[in-house]
């Protein structure tokens, strides 16, 4: 019975040191100012639509040439 009071015991201690070692962890995050958010975020949507639209020329161009081999 003492076992388990005491395995118990030393999960709620690790649990504890856990949430320390997390909140310390947390501590430490630099979060970036909201000039260079906004910068970052737009190059982030610039490039998605940029790789979007290449991707959909090359889908629409391999398309027409199997299109072209099959007739």
């Amino acid at each position: 019975m003492q076992e388990k009071e005491k395995s118990a015991g030393k999960a709620k201690g690790q649990k504890k040191s856990w949430f320390q070692g997390l909140q310390a962890e947390f501590r430490k995050i630099v979060w970036t100012d909201r000039n260079t958010l906004m910068k970052q975020s737009v190059v982030v949507i610039v490039v998605s639509v940029l790789l979007g639209v290449i991707i959909s020329v090359m889908d629409a161009g391999i398309l027409e040439c199997i299109n072209l081999l099959i007739k």
